[in-house]
């Protein structure tokens, strides 16, 4: 068994890559991933791989005379800075022939550097390459150690005064790394770098399932002008797979880069947790409802639900419903919530009792107001939304939807026994509006959020669905 150590750079990004480029020689070497194994720890990585230094050495030397020394890779993975033609100095990052590089410096970690200015930041010996954006995607200019390469400028402000060392070796894993297992796309004129971080032990068998997967988003593109907050939401629901593979082993760390020239400069970088948005996309209704928002660009329903996944915001729970509605409804549809969605929301978020989501007079209430949003009615809904337990909000609008509704059914009718297309309207009777204001006076808030979370969705019981689509008909 040989056990190999990440130089722990500081950079997390950085780190990872170069783990990711060592278990994939370990896999390319042994065409079994099984025998292959990173371990997260402080600050850097351990891999275990079942073999020998000598067969490990020949291979990453295969590797890096195969495939480092093609320079589409450099030229398609972005943040790498480009100086000069090709073959020149910028260039110095390829592999060159015949050059024997050997992985036995990450036989053992150095767990105090000196941190010297002119020192690699991976405290190896060696060709050292300047840390370009595409292995750190931190700043245009690497931060630096304790201050130690910091200038004031102009107006006072201080920034590193040039860029990290790094071995060469070390450039050429992480260059590895990241192109068999970061995600790279496109949004608008942005390139975004998504890179699963281990946060338990990753298996051979999860590597390989990341590297089968991270070309299908390679180079596509998301909708134009989607928030950066929304990245991680909508590169998941994207890539439908990545629930199971990712589960609870992994944070993303996110990278935001613009191109000026020849030059990429870094719009925002940030490492989230990805449980939350895991557990929603467990449903493919979910994953559906999201897809539906990118394509529609209902970037305010999608902000509104990163919060209530996120965040669990509670005003956001209440806001997504309508927005998603709205924002998704053609001139020819009201395109409403999945029932898997809605109970969702009710359950994992509202944690609502059962006993008033699956209420009769609740259903038969919430049935009357989806008619009045299919109508682009949206008041309503809105009114009970917004009502509050301390005043009669909730009977007031309830007493002037259900006389509306009244009105409506008359002329729906009419309509039917004309032939014409025609919406049925549902009256609660008197014992479900009573049934309701009790529940109400014991549940405020669970009973309002629950009809202002069903008003905007498809029936939930398979006989109100079939009872709905039969007096359409």
């Amino acid at each position: 068994m040989i056990t190999l150590y990440t130089p722990g750079t500081g950079f997390p990004d950085l780190e990872v890559k170069i783990a990711y480029g060592l278990a994939r020689v370990g896999i390319e070497a042994y065409g079994r991933a099984e025998r292959v194994v990173i371990l997260p720890e402080a600050g850097y990585y351990i891999v275990k791989i079942e073999g020998d230094m000598e067969k490990l050495n020949y291979t990453f030397n295969f590797l890096c005379n195969r495939l480092l020394q093609s320079e589409y890779i450099f030229l398609s993975t972005p943040g790498i800075k480009r100086s000069g033609k090709i073959g020149e100095k910028g260039w110095n990052l390829l592999a060159r022939e015949n050059k024997s590089r050997q992985l036995n410096k990450y036989l053992r970690f150095s767990f105090f550097l000196q941190n010297r200015k002119e020192e690699p930041i991976c405290n190896h010996n060696g060709e050292k390459v300047g840390i370009q954006i595409g292995f750190s995607a931190c700043t245009s200019y690497h931060q630096s150690r304790d201050k130690i390469d910091i200038q004031k400028n102009k107006r006072g402000l201080r920034r590193p005064t040039s860029p990290k060392k790094l071995c060469k070796t070390c450039g050429l894993l992480a260059i590895l790394g990241m192109w068999f297992a970061s995600f790279i796309f496109n949004i608008r004129q942005k390139e975004v770098i998504v890179i699963p971080i281990p946060q338990n032990k990753i298996t051979g068998e999860d590597l390989e399932k990341i590297f089968s997967l991270q070309h299908y988003l390679h180079k596509e593109y998301l909708p134009a002008d989607i928030p950066s907050v929304l990245i991680p939401l909508a590169f998941l629901a994207k890539i439908p797979s990545t629930t199971e593979i990712f589960n609870k082993n992994f944070n993303l760390f996110i990278g935001l880069l613009v191109k000026q020239g020849q030059v990429y400069h870094v719009e925002s970088t940030y490492l989230i947790s990805i449980e939350d948005y895991l557990k929603f996309l467990e449903n493919p209704y979910n994953i559906v409802s999201v897809d539906k928002m990118l394509q529609k660009g209902a970037f305010g329903a999608l902000q509104e639900l990163h919060k209530v996944v996120y965040y669990k915001n509670l005003p956001s729970l209440l806001s997504f419903p309508r927005l998603y509605v709205q924002e998704t409804t053609t001139d020819s549809y009201v395109n409403l919530l999945y029932p898997d969605t809605a109970r969702y929301l009710l359950e994992e978020v509202a944690m609502i009792k059962p006993e008033i989501i699956k209420n009769e007079a609740i259903s038969s209430v919430a049935r009357t107001l989806r008619y009045f949003v299919r109508e682009k009615k949206y008041h309503y809904a809105d009114n009970i939304r917004n009502a509050r337990k301390d005043s009669k909000d909730l009977e007031e609008t309830l007493v002037k939807m259900l006389r509306e509704a009244e009105l409506r059914k008359i002329q729906e009718d009419e309509k039917k026994k004309a032939g014409k297309e025609y919406r049925p309207v549902n009256i609660p009777s008197e014992k479900e509006i009573k049934e309701l204001f009790q529940l109400a006076n014991e549940n405020f808030d669970e009973v309002k959020t629950a009809l202002a979370i069903l008003a905007f969705s498809f029936p939930a019981k398979r006989e109100e669905i079939e009872k709905e689509i039969k007096e359409e008909v």
